[in-house]
């Protein structure tokens, strides 16, 4: 019998020990904006080559107190991460990019907008003709004074990212890296993707690398099926559009519930969704993901990907222990009454004897 107790209590020590190497690590993403600054923070275009798009920039001034004098500058960017934060090339002499947008636009270079107030200003894109097919974008920094130089991230005054398409035969090279449960990042723990975890997962997420020469928003589906209840479908898996930029490896993330959620944002109430417990149970589960992408007159491409992950919180490991230790005790002592039955009762006391 404590032959039997030292083997119960070192697989529920192998357990425990296995229940913290449970995660492959990823890089946390953050973004910064401004307070006091109001404007749009994306534009997207669809312009052929030899013709232009005029747009407005509407800014607002959230200070009560005070009139914000702004500089208007266009920059390129990248990214900085496997997120949706971008990397800025503020220093006036940075090579300018494959993509880059800065030749095609015109903006002001400066204005002022009285305190609580806004005013709308000018812009354009021009797409000189002849130009090739492909995804351009640039961003416009909106600063309170003149940038230091480098390479920083999302941290000025305020900025724009612009995108243009310029329709024709491009080259879309999506193609997915890594796919399955995932926890976002933490004050003490990387983001990571999960396959043994103890702590029902909320998200499922897919890293796709662009290699091709246009930025990619997917489009599709996940399927994730367990041992017990019904399958789950997650019907929209970008449901922001978000892009893959050129060259990057992008993480996009799927809440497996949502539920309706209510955000404070400058004094005012609006509607938000979050992330919900998705009450799954104990056990294996897997998960089909089937994406869709392709710029408007090329061929839609898809991207079909498999995972699965393991979710045993620590009640369930317990009670598996505890029963397969009732178990193990039951057939060691039907062993032994077998045995007796077998070979009379000589056999139970030799048994005692050797004990």
């Amino acid at each position: 019998m404590k032959r039997f107790t030292s083997i119960v209590s070192a697989a529920f020590a192998v357990v425990i020990a296995a229940a913290y190497t449970i995660a492959i690590p990823v890089q946390p993403v953050s973004a910064q904006s401004s307070a006091a600054l109001s404007i749009a923070p994306k534009k997207n275009y669809v312009i052929e080559p030899g013709k232009s798009v005029k747009d407005k920039l509407t800014i607002r001034n959230l200070d009560n107190s005070s009139p914000l004098q702004l500089t208007l500058r266009v920059v390129d960017f990248t990214f900085t991460d496997d997120g949706g934060t971008p990397k800025l090339f503020l220093a006036e002499d940075a090579p300018q990019t494959t993509w880059s947008l800065k030749p095609f636009m015109t903006v002001p270079k400066s204005v002022t907008i009285p305190k609580n107030g806004s005013k709308t200003l000018d812009m354009s894109v021009a797409i000189p003709a002849g130009h090739g097919a492909g995804s351009y974008y640039s961003a416009i920094i909106y600063s309170t004074g003149a940038p230091d130089g480098g390479n920083v991230g999302l941290a000025a005054s305020g900025v724009t990212l612009v995108f243009t398409n310029i329709p024709g035969k491009v080259n879309e090279d999506l193609k997915l890296e890594k796919f399955g449960a995932y926890r976002e990042a933490t004050a003490n723990n990387p983001a990571s993707y999960l396959f043994l975890t103890t702590d029902e997962p909320q998200k499922i997420a897919y890293t796709l690398k662009n290699s091709g020469n246009v930025t990619e928003a997917p489009a599709g589906s996940i399927t994730l099926n367990g041992w017990f209840g019904s399958p789950i479908t997650i019907n929209n898996v970008n449901p922001n559009g978000s892009l893959a930029l050129i060259g990057q490896s992008r993480t996009y993330t799927a809440c497996i519930k949502l539920k309706d959620a209510e955000v404070d944002f400058n004094g005012q109430k609006t509607k938000s969704t979050a992330c919900d417990s998705p009450g799954l149970f104990p056990g294996y589960y897997s998960a089909k993901l089937d994406l869709f992408y392709g710029q408007n007159g090329n061929r839609t491409q898809e991207i079909i990907g498999s995972a699965g992950f393991w979710y045993l919180p620590w009640w369930f490991i317990i009670l598996v222990i505890v029963v397969l230790a009732i178990l193990a005790f039951v057939i060691w002592r039907v062993y032994g009454w077998v045995r007796v039955k077998l070979y009379g009762p000589q056999y139970k006391k030799r048994s005692s004897r050797r004990r």
